[in-house]
Order: C-alpha cells, then sequence, then structure tokens
C-alpha cells in the first residue's frame, strides 16, 4: 500500500544540499538548480514509496540509504513522514558521528 507521507528535511541536510548548490553553482548555475530540483524529485518520490533504500542500521537504528547520482540519501522513515538526515557524496564514508543528536 503507498502512503502519503510529507518529507522533512534536517538542519545537516539543509547545510549539505547548499553547499552541493554552491559547489555545482561554481561552474554552472543552471546545473546547480537542476541538480537540486531533481534530488528534491527524488526525495518526493521516496516518501511516496516509503520503505525503499537500503538499511544502514549498523549506523543508526532505523537508518536508510538511497543513491541517487553520485549522491547518497540519508533518511529515516514513519508512516506519516520521510526525514532525510544528510544528502552526501556517494563515496564519502560514513559513521554515526555523522549524523548529530538533533537528527534523531
Amino acid at each position: 500500500m503507498i502512503h502519503r507521507r510529507r518529507f522533512e528535511l534536517s538542519p545537516d541536510a539543509i547545510t549539505d544540499l547548499t553547499a552541493i548548490y554552491n559547489y555545482v553553482a561554481e561552474q554552472n548555475p543552471s546545473a546547480a538548480l537542476k541538480f537540486l530540483t531533481d534530488i528534491e524529485t527524488k526525495i518526493k518520490e521516496m516518501a511516496r514509496s516509503g520503505s525503499s533504500g537500503v538499511s544502514r542500521n549498523w549506523v543508526r537504528p532505523g537508518l536508510r540509504a538511497m543513491p541517487f547520482r553520485g549522491r547518497c540519501i540519508y533518511f529515516r522513515v514513519t508512516d506519516s513522514t520521510l526525514y532525510v538526515l544528510r544528502v552526501v557524496h556517494g563515496r564519502q564514508l560514513i559513521t554515526p558521528d555523522d549524523f548529530s543528536e538533533s537528527n534523531d
């Protein structure tokens, strides 16, 4: 069954997306805007499907990950909300320290 979930971005995810935009915009501002629009579309799709992604319980209980165009979207999902915790480069090694307590 497909749930109607909303999505929320953590403060860390907003910081990540801002950094992604700024990095890409140095070379191509329109590409940066398109990339962020594409990420938003992907997150909305994930919210509709709910429990997609791969479990990352070894980092934090309930954490899931979804690769997207060289980045990795880390999130938790409930019946009503998909909460995006981080959006980082796909090759970046992550640890529990990459997820602040305010993201719980």
